[in-house]
Formats: structure tokens, sequence, C-alpha cells
């Protein structure tokens, strides 16, 4: 075996550890400061606040769409 597949076979044999270590500090960070969470409400409303908002972008668009389709419809263009 080459010595590139040793340094990443010992490489990626670590990689299980290094998670695991890491979720035990996540879980003993929780238990300290308590979990944060997200409240509900303010989900919802900032869900219906940016769905609202996308209508009304796509809405403005149609608008301004079909009012300059109505200014290119009376051009002559010579034909």
């Amino acid at each position: 075996m080459s010595d590139l597949y040793l340094k990443a076979s010992m490489k990626l044999a670590r990689i299980p550890a290094a998670l695991n270590r890491r979720i035990t500090e996540a879980r003993e960070e929780i238990d300290e400061r308590g979990d944060r969470g997200d409240n509900p409400v303010v989900t919802v409303i900032l869900w219906v606040a940016g769905i609202g908002i996308a209508v009304t972008v796509v809405a403005a668009l149609v608008a301004l769409g079909t009012r300059a389709s109505g200014k290119v419809d009376n051009v002559d263009l010579g034909g």
C-alpha cells in the first residue's frame, strides 16, 4: 500500500471519532444553556410575510408586463 493511501485511510478513520466528540460537546452545551428553539408564531409570521412579498413582486411584474405589452402592440414596425 502506498504512503498516500495509508495517510488517507488514517484521516478517514479519525472522522467518526471527531464527529462523535463534536456531537457530545454540542449536547453538553445544550444541557448547560438550554435548547434555544424557535418560536413557531414568529416562524409563521416570517413565512406569511415572505410569501406576501413574493406575491406582490409577481403581481407588479405582471402589471408592468401587461402595460408594456399594450404599448408595444400599438407600434408600427413598417411591415
